[in-house]
């Protein structure tokens, strides 16, 4: 009797062997997938290395609303987020105020026109020159203090009211051009007349009206900050 070798069917094992290998390959492909997925979230968006983020870089809450904590995550790493405290506003100081403007002091020199001009004249007499001269002395020596000069022109009320007021103006302009030839800075000086708007005394007599033909010369000088 002739016994013949049996054949074993090993097909079916060797299918199931492949599929296992095959399975194991795919999960771990996944797994690999997944693991790089969340360290791209993690790196590149909103969440940091102390939690867990999804693929758009968003982090990723539980079942309660908080931030999935990773296994690296520390205190110092929380965000407002999930749940850190909101940093305190930046505190804005005002700014300090601005210095107060300079207080100017003004001194006041009144000249009477009859010591510098003649009668119904705006020209200048040579007392009168001596008298801005000094003047004009008395002003520099006061230096950059000196921020205003004020020169106005005034006369009785002989005479026409618009007549008066031109010669009180062109009076007052003839002083300004005398101490401005001795050294005053023009750009502070203001020139203007009254005419017989702003007597002193009366016009009824002649000492009063001697009074009122004037020019007066206000000087202002900044004084020293308290």
């Amino acid at each position: 009797m002739t016994l013949t070798p049996s054949t074993t069917n090993t097909t079916g094992v060797d299918n199931m062997k492949i599929n296992f290998r095959i399975g194991g390959l795919i999960t771990s492909i996944a797994a690999g997938v997944l693991f790089a997925s969340s360290a791209i979230a993690v790196e590149g968006g909103v969440a940091n290395d102390s939690y867990v983020g999804d693929s758009s870089g968003q982090n990723v809450m539980d079942s309660s609303g908080d931030c999935v904590r990773t296994s690296s995550w520390k205190v110092e790493d929380m965000t407002v987020e999930c749940g850190a405290e909101p940093p305190a506003p930046a505190v804005v100081e005002a700014p300090p105020p601005p210095p107060p403007p300079p207080v100017v002091m003004y001194e006041k020199t009144t000249m009477s026109t009859s010591a510098l001009f003649a009668f119904d004249s705006d020209v200048l007499k040579e007392e009168g020159k001596v008298a801005l001269h000094e003047l004009g002395d008395s002003i520099k020596a006061k230096g950059a203090k000196v921020v205003d000069i004020d020169v106005i022109g005034h006369t009785d009320s002989t005479g026409p009211e618009v007549y008066n007021q031109g010669l009180s103006e062109r009076r007052a302009q003839a002083v300004a051009d005398y101490i401005i030839g001795e050294g005053i800075d023009a750009n502070i000086i203001d020139v203007s007349g009254e005419g017989e708007s702003n007597p002193i005394a009366s016009n009824d007599t002649r000492e009063g009206r001697a009074e009122n033909r004037r020019v007066d010369v206000n000087v202002g000088v900044e004084q020293p900050s308290s």
